[in-house]
């Protein structure tokens, strides 16, 4: 089923939630159901993509909005792809973590199935066609991931690339779309960590962090998490939530007023 949802989503993590009257206006809207009488099959599909919700004087929200985020499950994912734009770009390699009162719970690495990769790629990655020879489709990768990831907030470096790539992706071989709450380490890494550039590998440098080669997924991923922990030591107390969490790490970074000189 190919829906578009993000809007519900956004909805229900607001702190206003979205009331069930609306919810299902636009789950209709979307294609999502056919008739007002499929409330539980709406529900139970946003649950599957990604959200876990609560009910709650009448309106739905993303359990984010009351879940402490030294409770949550964070899983930071990173991708790398064969760069074969516009139409053939492809996932070759995924690698994600698991992440939950300051430990990791999970890991999920894997190389994907492609019949391409353009040379500057293979320089880059150091990924070869040989390494793709005989891994899985991308389907069954992308299934696999689904699973992996469940309801967990969707964490990367510059989350928009890795988020949309993937959720575009599931789309294209008839899964569901992503609609995990998420939230980029760059942001993040803004509003916490003092430094010239946010790039990740600026960042592994300027943080003395070592967790072996650039631009390889799962490397990556763990090197996304190391910002992640570091930032995370210095939230203000007022944060207390996911949904505060993912507010203050997108919110506008305050400008230091300078002091004149007397």
């Amino acid at each position: 089923m190919i829906t578009n949802l993000s809007n519900i989503a956004e909805k229900m993590a607001s702190r206003q939630g979205i009331t069930k009257k609306e919810f299902l206006r636009e789950s209709l809207e979307s294609g999502l159901i056919l008739n007002d009488e499929e409330y539980e099959v709406a529900l139970m599909y946003i649950n599957n993509a990604g959200i876990t919700t609560m009910e709650k004087d009448d309106k739905i929200f993303s359990a984010t909005r009351f879940t402490a985020y030294k409770d949550e499950t964070f899983c930071v994912v990173d991708i790398e792809t064969n760069g074969n734009f516009p139409q053939n770009d492809q996932i070759i390699e995924l690698g994600a973590i698991k992440y939950k009162n300051g430990i990791i719970i999970d890991r999920f690495e894997s190389f994907v199935y492609s019949d391409f990769v353009p040379d500057y790629i293979q320089r880059i990655t150091n990924i070869s066609q040989n390494d793709l020879a005989g891994a899985p489709k991308l389907k069954d990768i992308l299934l696999k991931f689904r699973k992996f990831i469940g309801n967990s907030v969707f964490v990367a470096h510059n989350v928009r690339f890795d988020y949309n790539f993937i959720s575009e992706s599931l789309q294209k071989v008839g899964l569901e779309e992503l609609l995990n709450r998420r939230l980029c380490t760059i942001s993040l890494a803004k509003k916490t960590i003092e430094s010239e550039k946010y790039g990740l590998s600026y960042l592994k440098e300027h943080l003395s962090i070592d967790t072996g080669d650039h631009h390889r997924a799962y490397a990556d991923a763990l090197s996304a998490l190391k910002i992640f922990e570091i930032s995370l030591q210095k939230i203000p107390k007022n944060v207390e939530t996911t949904e505060d969490l993912i507010e203050f790490s997108n919110s506008p970074k305050r400008k230091r007023k300078k002091v004149k000189a007397s």
